[in-house]
């Protein structure tokens, strides 16, 4: 049991910060910063990504055996797990447009964006490619939503430090997050003990 707790929170430790070694996550969501709503929209889209990449990661383990089984796998799989998402996210649309109407013509740009998303398709890639059993994927694809959430709330700290400082007009705007994106990234790459090449 002890061993079994140690291997997910491993596995969540992984997902929050070899997932992020790289920023990746961050210079997909640079547009998400302009979502409405500000800090609460940025946290909303957050924990419905992490909802949505969770979901994702266990249906892939879980189809995984039966899709195995297909000639050309290697050539069907992204096609397929594109498919997945779209009718998952069919049903939650119908389900929500069902029950909670509301909250769902209020979000639903959020849940489109969080659906259609490198984090998803990469939630469901990366636990099948790593060989998980359904557990291990569903601690995986919360790791991957959790890294997104972090790589949200750092870029939005970043912005919010480079608006009052003097930052030369040349540099203002996407060159500066860049640079920041890039000082971030070569932060957690040494954190996790990479090299660069000689």
């Amino acid at each position: 049991m002890n061993n079994t707790l140690i291997g997910i929170f491993s596995l969540l430790l992984t997902a929050l910060v070899l997932q992020n070694a790289v920023f990746s996550r961050a210079l997909d969501i640079t547009s998400l910063l302009v979502l409405p709503g500000g800090r609460k929209g940025l946290r909303q889209f957050g924990l419905i990504l992490t909802g949505i990449t969770t979901a994702a990661a266990l249906f892939a383990a879980l189809l995984n055996p039966l899709i195995s089984q297909w000639e050309n796998v290697q050539y069907l799989r992204p096609v397929v797990y594109v498919l997945i998402l779209t009718l998952l996210y069919g049903i939650v649309c119908f389900l929500l447009n069902w029950k909670k109407r509301d909250w769902f013509h209020d979000h639903s740009m959020l849940l489109t964006m969080a659906f259609f998303n490198c984090a998803a398709y990469g939630a469901m890639a990366l636990t099948v490619y790593s060989g998980f059993h359904w557990l291990e994927s569903t601690v995986y694809g919360l790791g991957i939503g959790l890294s997104f959430l972090l790589a949200v709330f750092l870029l939005e700290q970043g912005r919010r430090c480079m608006s009052i400082c003097n930052i030369p007009k040349a540099f203002r705007g996407l060159p500066a997050e860049l640079v920041y994106v890039g000082l971030i990234s070569l932060s957690l790459y040494g954190l996790v003990g990479h090299q660069l090449a000689a």
